[in-house]
């Protein structure tokens, strides 16, 4: 398995990063059925936007 590790600026884990072919394998083998909200993508959207303006301010 592929995973990464997502850190902050001080180095402390914020998350894990897995391919999609291993989340798929996952919710077939633990029976997951989670669905993603019809407007995550426009939230998504709006968080990476805001996470660039910090990042790389105008």
């Amino acid at each position: 398995m592929d995973i990464k590790y997502l850190s902050d600026d001080k180095g402390k884990i914020t998350g894990v990063f897995i391919p999609i072919e291993e989340w798929e394998r996952l919710q077939k083998q633990y029976n997951i059925t989670e669905q993603a909200p019809a407007d995550s993508g426009a939230k998504l959207q709006q968080s990476l936007a805001e996470a660039l303006k910090k990042a790389k301010p105008e």
